[in-house]
């Protein structure tokens, strides 16, 4: 059953776009289609399509589903073989096309119909510009700047002296504390928060007595942040978010971190505090990186890893393992342990006739 079958049948309000023929898709694509005519009403996987729908296929490697998908059409790269019953629409860039169909089947969502929602709490020192919403139960304390065309979501809190640019989407119940910098067309999902104190603590009379932290955090432009982040504020200076950067959900980055432009960081990571993660660094899911740890330009880090205390990993590493090792020399390892049990069998063998 396709997602618009599912969402009728449940009785919700259809936010799916209507139907387009096929000829409309290829069109904005620009390319061809064999029979234009075809009806489509939704996107979906070559697994899951039914008629009616359109599906993709990223890699020639996976023409066995295009052959038994159910789709009425697929998006395929030049030079794919025909298959019967699904019109195939040919382009240079499968995940380009996918993105752009995607958009075209995006839900059509209202706009809210206030501005500044009456339960909103704003200050009336703070400075918002042009066409700024304010959800309901929002909070926007003194000396707040917001940029023009940005969103701040239901049950928000934006602290004294926070700036935020323009054109941002601030989803509820998220939390901006006090002294923050967020730039312009920055998306923060739902309950992160940014700029909660650092977990720092010295020993005194045999107690843990927290270390103040007086820094903030400043996230560039661009920058996209999952559900449920958390990003500490610097001890003193920043922790700095880099331009282009995107966060997933779940994600711990602790007070001084510095990250550079256009990095992924995925699911479960947790970055300790003061470490260096450079730009195009990609940390795969539950990576874990000890305090001070160096992470140059263009890393690759695969999942579960440890990078330790202090550790550097070098320019376009790529990089798996706890404590992290080169990918290559972790494959090969596997590779000598699959045989261990073979090699015990002939040792052993060895050493009965060595008795």
């Amino acid at each position: 059953m396709s997602l618009r079958d599912l969402i009728l049948k449940a009785d919700a309000i259809d936010l799916l776009r209507d139907n387009m023929k096929l000829q409309e898709i290829a069109d904005k694509l620009g390319c061809t289609a064999a029979d234009g005519s075809v009806e489509i009403t939704a996107i979906n996987s070559l697994d899951d399509a039914v008629n009616g729908e359109i599906s993709f296929l990223t890699d020639k490697s996976y023409s066995s589903k295009l052959v038994a998908t159910k789709a009425s059409a697929a998006i395929v790269p030049k030079g794919t073989d025909s298959v019967e019953g699904v019109v195939l629409l040919y382009v240079d860039n499968v995940d380009e096309a996918v993105d752009i169909l995607l958009q075209m089947f995006a839900p059509e969502l209202e706009g809210p119909d206030f501005q500044h929602h009456p339960t909103a709490a704003v200050a009336p020192s703070a400075k918002l510009g042009k066409n700024v919403i304010v959800g309901p139960s929002a909070v926007i304390e003194k000396g707040v700047e917001i940029g023009d065309n940005t969103t701040i979501g239901a049950g928000s809190y934006i602290g004294q002296k926070v700036k935020i640019g323009s054109n941002c989407r601030i989803w509820p119940n998220v939390v901006v504390n006090h002294c923050c910098v967020i730039g312009d067309k920055v998306d923060i999902n739902s309950n992160t928060s940014i700029g909660t104190d650092g977990f720092g603590y010295r020993m005194v009379d045999g107690k843990h007595k927290h270390i103040p932290h007086i820094g903030n955090v400043v996230i560039e432009d661009d920058v996209e942040i999952g559900a449920n982040v958390c990003i500490d504020r610097a001890k003193f200076g920043s922790t700095v978010i880099g331009t282009g950067t995107k966060i997933d959900n779940l994600v711990q980055i602790a007070h001084n971190v510095k990250i550079g432009a256009n990095s992924i960081i995925v699911s479960q990571v947790g970055i300790a505090g003061s470490c260096h993660i450079g730009s195009y660094v990609v940390l795969a899911g539950q990576v874990g990186m000890g305090d001070h740890a160096v992470v140059e330009d263009r890393v690759m880090v695969g999942p579960k890893s440890g990078i330790m205390q202090g550790q550097v990993v070098a320019a376009g590493s790529k990089v798996i393992g706890n404590p992290v090792q080169n990918f290559s020399d972790v494959m090969r390892q596997i590779a000598v342990i699959k045989k261990l049990p073979d090699m015990a069998k002939k040792v052993n063998k060895v050493l009965k006739q060595i008795d």
